[in-house]
C-alpha cells in the first residue's frame, strides 16, 4: 500500500493530524535564541526525526553545553523507531507523502532491530547508486497500520556506491561549496548563531577553508570572490568579544581564542596558496595574539581573562587550534617564539598519560583522558610548526593514527572531532583514511540534505547532557566541516586540498 498526501508549497513541512509542525532545519526559527531541536537527519530523504519512544526534549537542550564528558560505552545504533519532526520543503520524503508524526520502523522488508542509523544509511547508499527508489516501512501518524512508502531520491549512479571516493566525493564537495556560497552574507560572513560575531568568524573561516580545498584562491577559481569577502570579514571582526550563551554577573565568557585560532588557520592556508601582503600583515598580528593569549601553564582557554563562569581555564581542543594557527602564521613570516612552544609542549605532556593522547587539561580528573579531537588538533599543530618529527610530535602522531576513527569518544561538539580527525586521517595516509571512513561514512550519508548541505546530529553526550553545540552553531558549521574533510586531501591534477594545514607542504615566507 502506498500513500500520497498533497504537499503544500507554502509550508515548511507536512503535518499529520495531531502532530506539531517544526520548521526546517531546526524546528524553532533561525535566530541565535530560537528553540532549536537536536534531531537525526535522514540523509537525502529530506527529513529529520526523533526517537518515537521518547518525548521531544525541552527548549533548553539546543545550543548550550552542560555536560563535561561523553558517557562511557553505549551504542550508536540510534533509535529503532524514528518519528518524523521536520521535512525539507518539497523534498523526497514530502513528495512521497510522508508527514510529521509518521514513524519509520524499517527499510524494504526489514524492520529495524537494534537501531535505524546503519540500515537506513546503507539503504540510502544503495538507492542513490542504483534506481533511486527506497521503500520505507512506516506507521502512519505513529500509531496507524504499517505501510510501505516508496520514496524517489535522485539517482547518482555507480560512483555513489563509494560516496567518499572519486566522482561521488567531487559532486558532494561541489554541491556543498555552492550551498555555502549562496548563504554568504553581503559583508562576507554569515549570520550569527552561538557565540555571536566570534562564532561567525569561526564559521566564515571554515567556509573559506572549504573553498580553498575545493580549488579557489584570491586570484582564481569559482569562489575567488567569496574568498576575498570572507577574508575581509574575518580580518575586520576577529577578536571581537561577544559571549557564548549568557554573559552576565561579571563572569568571564570570553570565547575569542576560537575565532583568532580559526582565522589564523584560514588566512594562513589562503596566504600559502597565493601570498598577499594584506593577509601577511593580518597573520603576523594573529600569530602575536595567539602567543600572548597563552596561559601561564602553557595551554589555551576559550579566551583570555582567567577562569570562566564554569570555573575552568584551559581546554586543549583550543590549544591544538592555537598551535595550528601559530604554525600557519609562522609559514607566512611570523617569528615563532621558541619559549612559547616549549611551554606548550610541557603542558601537553602534563595533560597526557605519556602515550601521546592529549587530555582535556593538566588538572586532576582531566589529565590523561586523551581524545581524537584534542590529539589530532595538537598533532596537526606540530606538523604546521615543523615539529612533527620531534619525540613528542611522533607520540601524538602514533596515538592519532591508532584512534583516528574514535570520533564518538570526544566531548561537546561532535563536529569538532569529525573535522579534526578527518583532516588528520587524510594527512596520515591511506590506512588512517580507510579507518576513519569505515566509522564515519554512515554519518556522512545521514548528514546530507537535499540542498547539498550537511546537518548535525544527536549523539551520546547531547542526549544525556541536554544540549548540542553543533545545533547551536547551525548548518554553516556542519556543512563547512564535512566539506573540508571531503576535500582536504590534495589530488593529482585535481583539487589542491589543504596541504599546508595538513603538513604536506610548507609555504615560502
Amino acid at each position: 500500500m502506498h500513500r500520497l498526501v498533497p504537499v503544500l508549497a507554502l509550508l515548511c513541512c507536512v503535518t499529520a493530524p495531531g502532530a506539531q509542525a517544526h520548521e526546517w532545519p531546526f524546528g524553532g526559527g533561525q535566530g541565535p535564541t530560537a528553540h532549536r531541536l537536536d534531531l537525526w537527519n535522514l540523509g537525502v530523504l529530506g527529513a529529520k526525526a526523533w526517537d518515537a519512544d521518547k518525548a521531544l526534549p525541552a527548549a533548553p537542550r539546543s545550543g548550550r553545553r552542560s555536560s563535561n564528558a561523553a558517557p562511557a560505552g553505549g551504542s550508536d545504533a540510534g533509535p529503532a523507531r524514528l518519528r518524523l519532526e521536520a521535512l525539507y520543503p518539497d523534498g523526497p520524503a514530502a513528495k512521497a507523502g510522508l508527514a510529521v508524526g509518521d514513524v519509520i520502523v524499517g527499510v524494504g522488508r526489514s524492520p529495524f532491530k537494534e537501531g535505524a542509523l546503519g540500515p537506513l544509511a546503507e539503504a540510502l547508499r544503495k538507492a542513490e547508486a542504483k534506481k533511486g527508489e527506497l521503500v520505507l516501512l512506516v506507521l502512519q501518524g505513529g500509531t496507524g497500520e504499517r505501510v510501505k512508502v516508496t520514496v524517489q531520491i535522485p539517482v547518482g549512479g555507480k560512483p555513489f556506491a563509494k560516496p567518499t571516493q572519486g566522482e561521488a566525493r567531487t559532486r558532494l564537495v561541489e554541491a556543498a561549496l555552492a550551498w555555502l556560497a549562496k548563504r554568504q552574507g553581503a559583508n562576507g560572513g554569515y549570520a550569527q548563531t552561538s557565540s555571536g560575531v566570534n562564532g561567525a568568524v569561526v564559521q566564515t573561516s571554515l567556509a573559506g577553508l572549504a573553498w580553498i580545498a575545493g580549488g579557489s584562491t584570491l586570484t582564481s577559481g569559482a569562489y575567488k570572490d567569496n574568498l576575498a569577502r570572507a577574508a575581509a570579514f574575518v580580518r575586520d571582526n576577529v577578536g571581537q568579544r561577544l559571549s557564548m550563551g549568557g554573559a552576565g554577573g561579571g563572569a568571564n565568557w570570553n570565547q575569542t581564542n576560537w575565532g583568532v585560532a580559526h582565522a589564523a588557520i584560514f588566512l594562513g592556508e589562503l596566504h600559502a596558496h597565493g601570498p598577499d601582503p594584506t593577509l601577511k600583515r593580518a597573520l603576523l598580528d594573529l600569530g602575536t595574539s595567539l602567543a600572548e593569549r597563552q596561559e601561564e601553564t602553557g595551554g589555551w582557554a576559550h579566551g583570555p581573562g582567567g577562569p570562566n563562569a564554569l570555573g575552568y581555564v584551559e581546554l586543549n581542543i583550543v590549544s591544538g587550534l592555537a598551535l595550528c594557527g601559530m604554525g600557519l602564521a609562522g609559514q607566512a613570516g611570523y617569528k615563532l617564539n621558541g619559549a612559547v612552544l616549549d611551554l606548550a609542549e610541557t603542558y601537553l605532556q602534563r595533560s597526557s598519560n605519556g602515550d601521546g593522547g592529549v587530555g582535556y587539561s593538566h588538572k586532576a580528573g582531566q589529565r590523561g583522558q586523551g581524545n581524537i579531537g584534542r590529539s589530532a588538533g595538537c598533532w596537526l599543530g606540530y606538523e604546521t610548526l615543523g615539529r612533527g618529527k620531534s619525540a613528542w610530535g611522533q607520540k601524538m602522531k602514533k596515538w592519532t593514527a591508532r584512534n583516528v576513527a574514535n570520533v564518538l569518544g570526544g566531548h561537546a561538539s561532535l563536529m569538532q572531532h569529525i573535522l579534526l580527525a578527518g583532516v588528520a586521517a587524510h594527512a596520515l595516509g591511506s590506512k588512517a583514511r580507510k579507518a576513519y571512513w569505515a566509522q564515519c561514512e554512515r554519518d556522512l550519508l545521514l548528514a546530507r540534505a537535499p540542498d547539498g548541505s550537511f546537518q548535525p546530529r544527536p549523539w551520546r553526550e547531547t542526549i544525556s547532557g541536554g544540549s548540542n553545540a553543533d545545533v547551536g552553531f547551525g548548518e554553516i558549521w556542519t556543512t563547512a566541516a564535512w566539506t573540508i574533510v571531503l576535500a582536504c586531501e590534495p589530488e593529482k591534477a585535481g583539487r589542491p586540498g589543504l596541504p599546508y594545514w595538513m603538513g604536506r607542504a610548507r609555504a615560502s615566507k
